[in-house]
């Protein structure tokens, strides 16, 4: 799952995955809020369609990342789903970075572009 506001960003990361990784299903969001309520809908089922890994950019406009993640504690997804999130963000401040590590459901920041080093480590 992508959850970033850049239509343009998505669909490169998208055809990335999907290029490097076939099997893959990439679903995106440019609206946080709205991969919130996907995400709650998707795990209210007895068997929750939870991703495997999220790609979270942090700079958005309406929602950040840090009330993305905020929110989806509060859901209690992260206990549902157990999903890996990653940030993926074009800052190099290094507070973000320290403040991306108070969140235990963060796997690690990663700065942008996604490459193929980085998807490589992340699926294997």
């Amino acid at each position: 799952m992508l959850v970033d506001d850049d239509d343009i960003h998505n669909f490169i990361t998208e055809n990335f995955i999907t290029d490097h990784y076939p099997s893959t299903d990439v679903v995106s969001f440019n609206n946080p809020e709205i991969a919130l309520e996907h995400l709650k809908e998707s795990t209210s089922h007895k068997d929750p369609e939870c991703p495997d890994v999220i790609f979270l950019d942090i700079n958005m406009p309406e929602m950040n990342g840090w009330q993305f993640l905020e929110n989806f504690i509060k859901l209690n997804i992260d206990k549902i789903c157990g999903s890996k999130i990653y940030i993926l963000s074009s800052s190099m401040d290094p507070a973000d970075i320290t403040r991306s590590k108070q969140f235990d459901i963060v796997a690690n920041f990663i700065s942008k572009p996604l490459t193929a080093e980085k998807v490589e480590a992340i699926l294997h």
